[in-house]
């Protein structure tokens, strides 16, 4: 927990010296408000599509490599503004009904200081912490939620970055060592992601039955879920040679922040809970039920903004730090964009901060870990 803390101080630090170098007079509200909606509304009147979230394949300036770099940024910023949006009203949602649940004054569920989601999980916390109080005890495990990411998403925007021209002619002329991308089937090497099947190596995770449901350090034989390296048993999406990425950094970075937006967009099953309690009383077994049924959203909101997704976050905030710095003469579109989307970075790390902190406080309260099968 520390470290994540770490990281996620660490990433808002960054964004806030990033966002001081494009737009000084930015306000950033931790959750909607009269200031936020405008700042929305400015955004969304500076550069569209990062609002509309259509920015692959735009145009923002006449270089096309610069062209294809900032549409993979703004569209990575825009995915993470709508996440941290959804994120936010998930959490608030299942704070607020956990809380009807237990009998928590209706007063203390409501937004305070335009700060909708900490009220709520607080007084929950602070709940919870009260039924627990005496012998009665509960033991609430869970296992972590699986994302696929969207990689047909990937494979169309890595193709605006021009790393992909006839997924067969790179397949064929690749050496296999040097071959990677997405590979829908079965992975034969390397995989960056979540590896499903057998792990010729160390797994993170596995299953009831053994096999590998988590992060494989050696050979992945299964499905993964990110980037394949040297063979695919199927079909690639979006092959590339590692060779020509590496000679070709505009290029690379452009499809790191398509991969990182990938993922932001995947696809997620809810977290598995258990919940066992030591006693039958009523106070208890309705908090029992409540957890079950309202507690998954705020593990999964806990733990794919604060962990699963932080390289990707700061691939994004990379990006913007480096391109604050081209952009000079790309024209005022192009600077209109990457300002608007390192504001839109800045305003989504704050709520991303406090969901994370929120959701944090009601599973602590509860208990909660991580299965270890």
């Amino acid at each position: 927990m520390a470290a994540s803390t770490r990281l996620r101080l660490h990433l808002f630090a960054f964004l806030l010296a990033l966002l001081g170098g494009l737009a000084c007079d930015v306000i950033l509200p931790a959750t909607t408000s009269p200031a936020g909606a405008a700042a929305s509304a400015a955004s969304a009147a500076a550069c569209p599509e990062l609002v509309n979230g259509k920015a692959i394949a735009a145009r923002f300036t006449a270089d096309a490599d610069l062209n294809a770099d900032i549409a993979a940024f703004v569209q990575a910023s825009s995915d993470v503004r709508r996440l941290a949006e959804r994120s936010t009203a998930a959490v608030r949602e299942a704070c607020v009904a956990m809380g009807r649940d237990l009998g928590v004054p209706a007063e203390q569920l409501q937004p305070r200081d335009g700060d909708g989601v900490s009220p709520p999980c607080s007084a929950v916390a602070a709940k919870i912490d009260s039924i627990l109080s005496g012998s009665a005890k509960l033991e609430v495990r869970y296992q972590p939620p699986r994302c696929q990411m969207d990689a047909r998403f990937k494979a169309s925007c890595e193709a605006e970055c021009g790393l992909e021209v006839d997924p067969g002619k790179v397949v064929a002329t690749c050496e296999p060592a040097q071959l990677s991308g997405y590979c829908q089937g079965t992975c034969g090497g390397r995989c960056d992601g979540t590896c499903t099947g057998e792990c010729e190596g160390k797994c993170d995770a596995r299953d009831a039955q053994g096999r590998c449901v988590g992060s494989c350090r050696g050979t992945c034989r299964g499905s993964c879920d990110a980037t394949c390296y040297a063979r695919c048993e199927g079909t690639w999406k979006a092959p590339r040679c590692e060779v020509e990425v590496e000679r070709s950094q505009v290029r690379a970075e452009c499809a790191a922040n398509c991969e990182a937006s990938a993922k932001v967009r995947a696809s997620c099953q809810s977290p598995k809970l258990e919940v066992r309690s030591s006693a039958r009383a009523e106070a208890l077994n309705t908090l029992a039920a409540t957890l079950r049924t309202h507690l998954p959203a705020l593990i999964q909101a806990q733990l794919r903004l604060s962990k699963q997704l932080g390289r990707e976050l700061k691939v994004i905030v990379d990006t913007g730090a480096r391109l604050k710095g081209s952009v000079g003469s790309a024209g005022g579109k192009a600077i209109a964009c990457v300002s608007a989307a390192v504001t839109a970075l800045a305003q989504a790390s704050v709520s991303i901060n406090v969901s994370v902190k929120a959701s944090a406080s009601v599973s602590t309260a509860a208990g909660a870990r991580a299965s270890s099968g």
